[in-house]
This record gives C-alpha cells, sequence and structure tokens, in this order.
C-alpha cells in the first residue's frame, strides 16, 4: 500500500496507525516517521487536528477550506475513543437537538479543545466499569465515511445518559431523546445498569422503564432486580436548584417536578 492509498483508506488518522502502517512495509526510525508526517502536512497533503492526530486534505481542498467530520475527530481523539452521551444520542438518530460539543468516553487523560467552533469533550470511563474491565460492555461499531468508530449501544446510551444528565443538556434534552428511541433491548438496558452498582441510577433507569412499559412491553417482573437496587432513603436525581422535586415513592427518588409532569410540552392550542 502506497501513502496514496493509506490517506485514501484514513481521512482522519492518529500517528499510531501511520507507524503501523510504515512498520509493516519495513523497519523505519521515529525520527523519519516524523519527519515524513512533517513534510506531508507542509505539502498540503495532511493537516494536524491536534497533538498525534491528522485529517487528510482532499485534492480539491486546502488547510484552510477542510471540513471534517466531527464525529470522526472524536472518535479518533483517543486510540480508546468510544462516543457516548449525547453524541451517541445523535448518531443513533433519538437526540430532540444537535450539539456542537462532541463527547468520547476513553480512559486516557485527554483534555477538551475546539476546531472550527466544535468542542470536543472527554469523559473518563465509570471507574466501576474500570476497575471490573468492563469498558468494553455495551460498545458497538458503526461505519462513518469508510472508517470504523465505536459508539455505546442504544441500552448503554439510555443508561448513560440518565446517569449524566448535566452532559447531555439538561432534563427536558434527556427526556425528549429517550422518548424517541422506538426499540429499546430492555434485558441488555437492565443488566448494563446493574453492573454500574449505582442505586441511585438504578432507581433512574427504573423509573424511566416503568412510564414506557407499554411502547417496550415490560412486565414487572424485569423491574425487580432494579427495584430491588433502589436507595435507602430518598435521593435527588440530579444537583438542586431552583426547580422543585418530587418524591417517587415507588422508585424512593426525587425527580424534577417538570420532568414528572412533562411541563415543558408545548399546550395544545385550538385555532
Amino acid at each position: 500500500m502506497n501513502v496514496d492509498r493509506f490517506f485514501y483508506e484514513h481521512l482522519i488518522f492518529r500517528h499510531e496507525e501511520f507507524v503501523n502502517w510504515k512498520l509493516q512495509l519495513g523497519p523505519i526510525k521515529t525520527t523519519s516517521i516524523n519527519m515524513l508526517l512533517q513534510y506531508y502536512v507542509k505539502s498540503g497533503r495532511i493537516y494536524p487536528l491536534r497533538r498525534k492526530l491528522y485529517a487528510v486534505i482532499p485534492p480539491n481542498q486546502t488547510a484552510e477550506t477542510l471540513i471534517v467530520d466531527p464525529y470522526l475527530i472524536a472518535a479518533k481523539t483517543t486510540p480508546d475513543a468510544v462516543l457516548g452521551y449525547h453524541t451517541a444520542l445523535e448518531l443513533l438518530g433519538t437526540a430532540y437537538s444537535s450539539f456542537s460539543k462532541f463527547t468520547y468516553l476513553t480512559e486516557q487523560k485527554s483534555k477538551p479543545f475546539e476546531y472550527q467552533d466544535q468542542l470536543f469533550q472527554p469523559v473518563m470511563q465509570p471507574i466501576i466499569l474500570q476497575k471490573n474491565q468492563n469498558t468494553l460492555l455495551g460498545i458497538v461499531n458503526i461505519d462513518r465515511q469508510g472508517l470504523v468508530i465505536k459508539i455505546t449501544s442504544a441500552s448503554r446510551t439510555f443508561v448513560d445518559v440518565l446517569d449524566r444528565v448535566e452532559l447531555c443538556g439538561g432534563w427536558e434534552e434527556v427526556c425528549r431523546s429517550i422518548a424517541n428511541f422506538a426499540v429499546l433491548n430492555v434485558g441488555e438496558v437492565i443488566q448494563y445498569c446493574l453492573l454500574r452498582e449505582n442505586a441511585c441510577l438504578a432507581a433512574k433507569v427504573g423509573y424511566f422503564l416503568s412510564i414506557r412499559q407499554g411502547a417496550f412491553a415490560i412486565d414487572e417482573e424485569q423491574l425487580q432486580p432494579l427495584i430491588k437496587r433502589v436507595p435507602g432513603i430518598p435521593q435527588y436525581a440530579s444537583k438542586r436548584g431552583q426547580e422543585k422535586f418530587q418524591l417517587v415513592k415507588k422508585w424512593n427518588i426525587l425527580l424534577p417536578e417538570t420532568v414528572i409532569n412533562q411541563s415543558w410540552e408545548e399546550p395544545n392550542v385550538n385555532f
């Protein structure tokens, strides 16, 4: 494979991907690889998005006119990047709104950065998943412009966005988005939620599954594992602000009244 073929198959690539490709062709020094990359940058073949991350510049574009798919940038920012939270909702087609922030899960230290007025936000994989080596649970591969990228599945995303509502635009955005799930593997949702070992999260997931029992054909027996994990004392589902909270006794959780009443729904107006 020559370099043109590599660039054609890697619209965005990491430094180590280029190194691995060169090593398949034969031994090469690190300094030589770095010089090659610098040459391709100066000659306008590639553009450095950030340290160790490059985008290929198509023949009909320049570094100044280059438009790069932000989902690919987020998915390649670290070697283990997984698109999650609201970014996963968008790719799954259930997000209520489109954001200019792209969130990826990682176990590596990574700083947020901006490119073309878009924010790329790293979030550490949940500690309990790292501890139990379950970070790949609920991860699926999808094709995006010929590149395989990782995102959280619908089942895992349903749980994750309820866990970190603040990363997803707040309660209204989360509620409207998860309401768009037409199909959901409830068994996978519950299995993943239980592995998170978080009573408050179990209560939130249980509540939102219960209000859509008819849509997902859920029976009470399925919800029992979550009911057994609810908090021993009432817990707030999110940080307290100015809004009022109401206790949902079955799940022993305090939810904002706007969430329970879906009060952001536009009223029906007859003209």
